[in-house]
């Protein structure tokens, strides 16, 4: 029995060792190119004042206000933080807004960017209360500028966390902006968002860029954990209980640059060509024994690998805006037509559109069909609610 007993646990060793020489090498990846970043600016310091001053206990109504459909009922709650947007606008439509690299520990890994939401969200609610008045072109304004701080915050953004808040921000500006255009008439209300709206755009490949950033840093954490002074990693490391003395670095170090290059190689696909997006944790046996257990963890701990599922409803937003330049330039093909809407996409080029929108996840032309913009899932985006009417 006892010979059944050491044969087994041999066995298991041996299992284990060859398990552990399947393990790549921290030679077998080269080291992950390090992205040059820019020194955080004083507009990042005055949004962390702005911010640290939003009275959150008015986040929920605020939300709830511009999450109603139409005209919120409740559009005058930006009030509530008057003096809050009143500090930020001095910051809307300056310069990026350059954050600084969010590190394990820090205190701006910590720092809460829910504030930034909810002045954005105020900001929304104060171009909807222009309407009451009819300025439908002041709070087509109050709307663009909401777009345009969102691609300050991912123009300027070195961290992952940053750009998909900035990403957020865009979003809703841009819902705001398409439900105003279908109540709004004056062709000069269509004529700005056209004209603002195509160079507000994120920029391309920024996700990306952001990505291999924190990789890069990330890699420096599993090479030496403790080697920041100015990072507190040690409790960070500790509050997770994982001893370092199974921790293959090698190992897990060659495990992440390997995913953080496939990761990358997956986002420059287009969506509809991507599949399943890739695992940082190794799969199979190797995964569930001990060796290099300790070094899964860390993978855990320090991988964006979230972040890729930010990709798809980026590509939405990207979508959402190619949209709304389709329906604005339609709209105003229909104000210099006594109100008919073009049959087709071509006709808006070169007057009203320098080229027919792309839908980002297949790369093909958006199209118009039977007074309806088709996107490639087969979405039917009508451009008539109401019908443009001729211009006067």
């Amino acid at each position: 029995m006892v010979s059944v007993v050491l044969a087994v646990v041999a066995l298991l060793v041996i299992d284990q060792i060859r398990q552990a020489n399947a393990w790549p090498s921290i030679n077998d990846q080269p080291p992950l190119a390090v992205p040059q970043v820019q020194v955080p600016t004083d507009s990042w310091l005055a949004l962390k004042a702005v911010m640290a001053a939003v009275p959150m206990q008015h986040s929920d109504r605020i939300r709830k206000a511009l999450q109603e459909k139409g005209i919120p009922v409740d559009r005058g709650s930006w009030v509530l933080v008057t003096d809050q947007l009143k500090s930020l606008a001095s910051l809307m439509g300056k310069p990026a807004i350059v954050s600084p690299i969010r590190k394990i520990g820090s205190e701006d890994s910590q720092l809460s960017l829910m504030p930034i939401i909810v002045l954005a969200q105020a900001q929304l609610l104060r171009g909807w209360d222009r309407t009451e008045g009819g300025d439908m072109l002041a709070a087509a304004r109050d709307m663009l500028l909401v777009d345009r701080f969102g691609q300050q915050l991912v123009s300027g953004s070195h961290s992952l966390m940053m750009s998909v808040v900035g990403y957020s921000i865009q979003e809703m500006a841009l819902k705001s902006l398409q439900q105003l255009l279908f109540i709004a008439h004056e062709p000069s209300v269509h004529a700005l968002v056209s004209e603002r709206l195509a160079v507000q755009a994120p920029p391309e490949g920024h996700l990306r860029q952001g990505l291999l950033r924190e990789c890069a840093h990330s890699e420096e954490l599993l090479l030496d954990p403790l080697k920041l002074a100015d990072v507190d990693v040690r409790d960070a490391w500790a509050s997770k209980g994982l001893p370092g003395t199974l921790f293959d670095q090698g190992a897990t170090v060659a495990q992440l640059r390997k995913w953080c290059r496939a990761a990358d190689a997956w986002l420059a696909l287009l969506p509809a060509q991507r599949g399943r997006s890739p695992s940082t944790r190794p799969h199979g046996l190797s995964a569930a024994l001990t060796y290099n257990v300790i070094g899964i963890e860390y993978l855990k701990i320090v991988s964006p690998e979230a972040h890729l599922h930010a990709a798809e409803a980026i590509h939405e937003q990207a979508l959402h805006r190619r949209i709304i330049s389709l329906l604005t330039a339609a709209r105003r093909y229909g104000f210099e037509h006594s109100g008919e809407l073009p049959e087709r996409a071509e006709q808006l080029v070169p007057e009203f559109l320098t080229s027919v929108p792309l839908d980002p996840f297949t790369g093909k032309a958006l199209k118009i069909e039977a007074e309806a913009i088709k996107t490639s899932r087969s979405e039917q985006v009508w451009i008539t609610l109401p019908a443009a009417p001729s211009q006067p």
